[in-house]
C-alpha cells in the first residue's frame, strides 16, 4: 500500500509539472481570458475552407485605432494548419494572443498551400486576399496602421509582398495602406536554397515557383531589393537551419548595397521553431522587436 501510495504521488506531481511546463498553457490557454477572439472569419465572400479564413484577436480596454497585424504561418509551402499544433504548443494562436495582450490587434490567416494548389502564387494571392480583408474591416473592428508578419515560408511569402507592389496592387491595396512588413527565419533566393533541400522538398519547390531559373528568381526577394520601398523588418535566429541563417546575411549584403532602409535583427540563442513557441510566454523574446517596430520605436 505504502509503495503504491508513493507511485500515486510520483504521479501526480509529475503531472503537475508536466501541466505547469505544457507550451500551450503557458503561451496561449493561460492568456485567452486577456484577449477577444473571433474565429473563422472568412476573408473570402463565402469561403467555407478554413485555409481562407483568419482568426482574430483584439486586445481588451485598449483605446482605438490601435495597430493591427496580419500574420502568416510557415510550413514550407505546404499544409501545415494556422490551429493544428495549437493544443500542444499554442501556435499560432499564441502569437495572436501575445499581440493582443500588447494592444495590437491580430489576425491570425490560414491560405492554400501545397498540394490543394499547384502554383505559389495562389498562396500569395490568399495572402493579398487576406490583407484587403484586414484593411477594409479595420475601421469596424477598431483597427488603425496595419502590419503583415510572415514565420518561415511565411517569412518569404511576405518579403515578396513587401518588395514586389504587383501583389498587393492586383488585388487593390495601395502601397501606403501597410505600415510595415515584417519577415521572420526566411529564404529569399529560392534557387540558391534548393541544395539545402531535400529532394521531395526540392520538387515541391519547383513546382510552386519554378520550373526553371527565371521563375524561381521572380518569386526570390532578392530580385526585388532596391534603395526606395515599404518599411520592412528582417528577423532570424541564430540557432536557424544555414539555408535561412545564409539567406539572412545574402539580403542584408543586398540591401546594403543598394541603399534599402530595411532593417535586419537577430535574435540571439534562439531556434527555427522555438522563437515562435515562446511569443507570448513570459521570456518572449520576440515581440520587444515587433513592438519597437511597430511603435516607430526601430
Amino acid at each position: 500500500m505504502r509503495r503504491k501510495r508513493i507511485a500515486w504521488v510520483v504521479g501526480g506531481i509529475a503531472t503537475l509539472a508536466l501541466v505547469w511546463f505544457w507550451p500551450a498553457r503557458r503561451n496561449y490557454y493561460a492568456r485567452l481570458g486577456e484577449v477577444e477572439r473571433r474565429l473563422n472569419v472568412p476573408y473570402v465572400a463565402g469561403a467555407a475552407d478554413p485555409k481562407r479564413q483568419l482568426d482574430l484577436y483584439l486586445p481588451r480596454n485598449a483605446a482605438a485605432p490601435f495597430p493591427i497585424v496580419v500574420f502568416v504561418h510557415g510550413g514550407y509551402w505546404s499544409p501545415l494548419d494556422r490551429r493544428w499544433l495549437e493544443p500542444l504548443i499554442g501556435t499560432f494562436g499564441n502569437v495572436g494572443v501575445a499581440f493582443a495582450r500588447q494592444g495590437v490587434a491580430a489576425a491570425v490567416i490560414g491560405y492554400r498551400q501545397y498540394p490543394a494548389i499547384q502554383h505559389g502564387d495562389d498562396s500569395l494571392d490568399d495572402i493579398a486576399s487576406a490583407v484587403r480583408f484586414v484593411h477594409d474591416s479595420c475601421p469596424a473592428w477598431g483597427c488603425g496602421p496595419l502590419f503583415v508578419f510572415g514565420h518561415s515560408a511565411g517569412g518569404h511569402l511576405v518579403s515578396l509582398l513587401a518588395l514586389d507592389p504587383r501583389i498587393l496592387a492586383r488585388h487593390g491595396v495601395e502601397p501606403d495602406s501597410v505600415a510595415g512588413f515584417v519577415s521572420f527565419d526566411g529564404i529569399f533566393d529560392l534557387e540558391a536554397s534548393l541544395p539545402a533541400f531535400s529532394a521531395e522538398q526540392a520538387a515541391i519547390m519547383r513546382r510552386l515557383f519554378g520550373p526553371d531559373s527565371a521563375a524561381l528568381a521572380a518569386h526570390s526577394t532578392v530580385t526585388y531589393a532596391r534603395a526606395r520601398h515599404p518599411r520592412l523588418l528582417v528577423m532570424d535566429t541564430t540557432g536557424d537551419a544555414a539555408v535561412c541563417r545564409d539567406a539572412f546575411r545574402q539580403l542584408k549584403k543586398r540591401c546594403g548595397e543598394l541603399g534599402s532602409p530595411a532593417r535586419f535583427v537577430e535574435l540571439v540563442g534562439l531556434g527555427h521553431n522555438d522563437a515562435v513557441v515562446r511569443m507570448g510566454m513570459d521570456d518572449d523574446p520576440v515581440m520587444p522587436s515587433l513592438l519597437a517596430f511597430i511603435r516607430g520605436r526601430d
